[in-house]
């Protein structure tokens, strides 16, 4: 357990980092759990500046978390900020070469609290899966067909799970595997009713599926296990078996692109058997980094640490809010690669559950990309309006600049103006334009030498009125 459990948990009101003297520019806990977005381009400062920042002021103040790696340097960047605020005891590194490991199906089968084991969970988790796939592979449009597809896996897996856990097999993807590639075909199942139950004994013994189905039928005893037999026997037996030529290929395609990625490599080894490092050690004050980071693992990294991050979403809404919550954080630099539909859902209610979500990537564009779909823009604003601080170094993409000049806002300014005729006169009149305009973004200090390790950042806080009384501050911080 981590050394600071034995200090206060600090309150919603606590001082994180003070930005100036005055206490209106604090950044404090409250503003933590709702959620930060930092954008900035290639070489702004974004993960040396304002990042770095942020994850000292949580490791000093005693917050667990969980940290996502996209470049190889992330882990090197955490030892060494756990080593300046003194939480070196608290570093868990899962990584190829560690003893860790986390079996998702194992996990949500025995995890604490309501729901454990229920198969549409444990679907649900297979689909996210597959929806990864799919954004890493370039799809992901949510078109009529698509939604029939996975309607259509969806429930093939739904039933495997039933089939798997009535027959008291091990719900694993390798199972699932061989229970879908011995699915019997429509002449096989033909004459099933002529068969003795000494042939059906004998088929069940070389044919996974068959096997499974004759257990579960043994194995049900109650009326509900009687109808959800039947429920999974028609299924395999007279609906699955009997499908389109082009349906059912398609089906079992789609599964088994899902589950190749587990035949091989750190996703076999270290995600498909056992499970000893749990998501809510988090909770306690330990920092878990994910050293798998995508410019080397490509895919598996991105499948490994998506899984592991959806699960510990879903781990830390349950928490028990009626006691005294640690808070917590979860970091994402590159964020784009690892988005999913969950982040909007679980950053709706991460205050409440003391969650600290902090996002950084280059741009927004990135997003509306990897989200993908026929309308990525109403889930990635969606995202970003729930997340409460928003930070803006240096940037040179336009989208960006205008919605981060649209996020600030507008006001009236004092415009002058001069006519020469006969006589010359002046003038003032007020003219509404953005506190910030786009092109002052392109301009903001990225620290190195020549800015003498300052980089500039425009902050913006939901609900926040600075000493300065505006809704918005530069702020320089150091390298």
């Amino acid at each position: 357990m981590s050394k600071y459990h034995s200090k206060s948990i600090p309150d919603l009101d606590q001082p994180l980092i003070r930005f100036t003297h005055s206490h209106d520019d604090d950044w404090t806990v409250r503003d933590a759990v709702s959620g930060t977005q930092i954008f900035g381009g290639i070489g702004a400062g974004k993960s040396s500046g304002s990042g770095k920042t942020i994850a000292k002021a949580f490791l000093k103040n005693g917050f667990g978390g969980l940290v996502l790696c996209a470049k190889p340097d992330e882990r090197s960047n955490w030892e060494r900020y756990a080593r300046e605020t003194g939480r070196e005891q608290d570093l868990i590194i899962f990584s190829e070469d560690s003893d860790y490991e986390f079996n998702p199906l194992e996990y949500e089968m025995t995890r604490g609290g309501k729901g454990a084991g229920e198969v549409f969970n444990l679907t649900n988790l297979f689909m996210e899966i597959y929806k990864m796939g799919n954004r890493l592979s370039g799809g992901g449009n949510s078109g009529e067909s698509e939604r029939y597809w996975d309607n259509a896996l969806r429930r093939c897996i739904n039933r495997m799970i039933q089939l798997l856990t009535l027959a008291k097999e091990d719900i694993s993807i390798r199972n699932m595997r061989k229970l879908l590639s011995s699915t019997p075909l429509e002449h096989e199942v033909e004459g099933l009713g002529e068969m003795s139950e000494e042939e059906i004994s004998e088929w069940g013994q070389s044919n996974y599926c068959i096997g499974c189905i004759i257990k579960a039928g043994e194995n049900a005893e109650t009326a509900e296990e009687e109808e959800e037999y039947t429920l999974i026997s028609d299924y395999f037996l007279r609906e699955f078996a009997t499908l389109p030529e082009k349906t059912r290929p398609t089906i079992v395609e789609s599964f088994l692109g899902l589950a190749e990625p587990f035949n091989s490599g750190i996703l076999k080894k270290h995600f498909s058997q056992n499970t000893n490092l749990r998501p809510e050690l988090s909770h306690e004050g330990k920092i878990i980094i994910l050293d798998f980071p995508v410019k080397e693992y490509l895919q598996a990294g991105v499948y490994a640490q998506g899984i592991y991050k959806l699960l510990w979403q879903q781990a830390t809404e349950r928490r028990n809010q009626d006691q005294e919550l640690l808070p917590i954080f979860i970091w994402v630099d590159e964020a784009q690669l690892f988005l999913s539909d969950y982040d909007q859902i679980f950053q709706t209610t991460a205050r409440s559950s003391r969650a600290c979500t902090v996002f950084l990537s280059q741009n927004i564009s990135n997003y509306y990309t990897s989200i993908g779909g026929r309308s990525p823009k109403p889930k990635v604003d969606s995202l970003l309006g729930n997340l409460g601080t928003k930070i803006f170094h240096a940037n040179n993409d336009a989208v960006t600049n205008e919605w981060a000049a649209r996020t600030i806002g507008k006001a009236f300014i004092n415009v002058s103006g001069m006519s020469i005729g006969n006589t010359q006169s002046s003038s003032f009149n007020q003219q509404l334009h953005f506190q910030v305009e786009p092109k002052e973004f392109t301009i903001l200090k990225n620290g190195g030498d020549r800015n003498k390790l300052e980089v500039e950042g425009i902050v913006t806080i939901a609900s926040r009125k600075w000493s300065t009384g505006m809704n918005y501050m530069k702020i320089i911080f150091s390298q």
